[in-house]
């Protein structure tokens, strides 16, 4: 049987049929399997900002006040649109997180200077990701389990595995389940910080997943396993979701049924960001795209 080794990660490129299927893994959901992670929720919107130009201002000040309102509208779209996503009973957003000031709460993922405009403004274009938290009442334990069975709630993913521990030789399944469609990519870090990603693959290019249903890692349609050996350690399974279509991110081929990550998390973060937001007609006040991260650790060992 033709198998590659990748760090703690046997990866054995076998169709292999998994017979167990969305009962079992709902019935794992809530026991003893390593769980996601609170997750870090966003909003990824486009705004412009205008300067009046002055006599009394240099066009480099004025460029920054242009900026400045860019990073502010962006904010005040990005307020909006969470608003219009806050119909879960019994949460609150806590917006203190995110009105407190648009420096270091706006981070700009795409730009562009217009420079001088022809009714004599100054333009600054920006698509900027917004972050925000939820707060859960006391008696909510688990609060991202909660919010992946509410299709009214923000966008949640929630990503857990059988067990939390693995043993040389034992094969890990991932299991994810959104409160709603969603685009998605999931990164495999093992100990020693390689990077894999298994969805999309070169057999299931699909990145786009129906809310409440189960989506296992690796289904029948993936020709690997996942087979556990050393360096054993700390490993994480990393999910990218969005409510619109991401941006490209940098994979190179590294097997016929994998892909392996340019670069660090970071950078692939920032590149699976840049999501195609598109307008609503019928409210262009409030376009804009969910972004959803979540990592669910596991320990593997001898």
């Amino acid at each position: 049987m033709p198998k590659t080794t990748r760090s703690s990660l046997v990866l054995l490129f076998t169709a292999v049929i998994i017979i167990s299927g969305q009962s079992l893994a709902q019935e794992n959901a809530g026991n003893e399997g390593a769980k996601t992670d609170e997750g870090k929720r966003s909003t990824i919107v486009e705004a412009d900002g205008y300067a009046y130009l002055s006599e009394d201002k240099m066009i480099k000040d004025i460029r920054q006040e242009a900026l400045t309102n860019a990073k502010r509208n962006a904010l005040e779209s990005a307020q909006t649109y969470i608003q219009s996503l806050s119909k879960v009973e019994n949460f609150q957003l806590a917006y203190d997180l995110i009105i407190t000031g648009t420096e270091g709460f706006v981070n700009i993922l795409e730009s562009k200077d217009h420079g001088i405009t022809t009714d004599n403004r100054y333009r600054y274009w920006i698509k900027a990701e917004v972050e925000y938290a939820l707060k859960a009442p006391e008696n909510k334990s688990d609060l991202a389990a909660d919010l992946a069975k509410d299709a009214n709630a923000p966008l949640t993913v929630y990503v857990w595995t059988e067990k939390p521990d693995y043993t040389s030789g034992e094969k890990i399944r991932i299991f994810l389940q959104g409160n709603k469609d969603f685009y998605a990519r999931v990164v495999y870090r093992d100990a020693q910080g390689n990077l894999l990603q298994l969805l999309p693959n070169p057999y299931r290019q699909d990145n786009y997943f129906r809310g409440g249903k189960v989506i296992t890692i690796p289904d029948e349609q993936d020709h690997f396993d996942l087979a556990v050996g050393p360096p054993f350690g700390i490993e994480n399974i990393i999910v990218y979701a969005s409510s619109a279509q991401m941006g490209e991110a940098n994979v190179t081929k590294v097997s016929d049924a994998l892909y392996g990550v340019q670069g660090d998390l970071t950078n692939y973060g920032k590149k699976s960001r840049g999501v195609k937001i598109i307008r609503r007609e019928e409210d262009a006040t409030t376009q804009g795209a969910e972004f959803y991260e979540a990592r669910c650790e596991v320990r593997t060992k001898m």
